[in-house]
Order: C-alpha cells, then structure tokens, then sequence
C-alpha cells in the first residue's frame, strides 16, 4: 500500500500492487486467527474471537467514511498511507501482544 502512495504507478502495476496485497492478507488471516487463539484466556475463546470479529465490523464502519473523507479533501494516494499507516500500527500491536504474552508464560 505504501508503494502506491508515494509514487506514481502506471495503472497495470497498481491492479498488480493490490492483487499482491490482497492476496498476502489472506495469508495473514489465518496467522491472525491462531494469534488470537494463542493469546485467549483459557475458557475465552469465543469472547475473544468475538472482540475481534467486533473490531472488524468497527473498522468496517469507519474505513469507509475515512476514506471518503480523504478522497473529498482530493487526496487520493492518502487513502494507500493510511492504509499503510494502521498496517504497521496492527503489527506494533501484534509484536507488543505476542511479547507480553511470552512474558506472561514465563
């Protein structure tokens, strides 16, 4: 995402950019599911999966009118930063929650 914000790509590299980063999510998604499995409380694993599936339905929400928003300010390439932008801060969060659950464990 980040590639497409900051330079200027001819129209076949973007569709190639998005289909890479489409696809390199649905690598992740499982990954992420055994993260949340893995960091669940024991007995909580639905209550955990549901917080998430929530933040996904949240996001899904704002995304949009965010989107929107910056596309109104005519401000294209802002929508891929953005998107780069809370990508790197979910793997912030993934490292800061696998970190502080291996401490927990020791």
């Amino acid at each position: 995402m980040l590639i497409i914000a900051v330079s200027p790509l001819p129209t076949a590299a973007i569709i190639v950019a998005l289909a890479v980063s489409g696809f390199l999510t649905g690598i992740v998604a499982p990954s992420r599911d055994m993260m949340v499995r893995k960091v669940a409380p024991v007995g909580a694993m639905g209550r955990a999966f549901g917080f998430v599936s929530t933040g996904f339905n949240i996001g899904s929400i704002i995304g949009p009118l965010l989107f929107a928003w910056i596309m109104d300010q005519a401000l294209p390439r802002w929508v891929f930063g953005t998107s780069a932008v809370f990508m790197l801060i979910t793997i912030a969060l993934i490292v800061t929650t696998e970190t502080n659950v291996l401490r927990r464990k020791q």
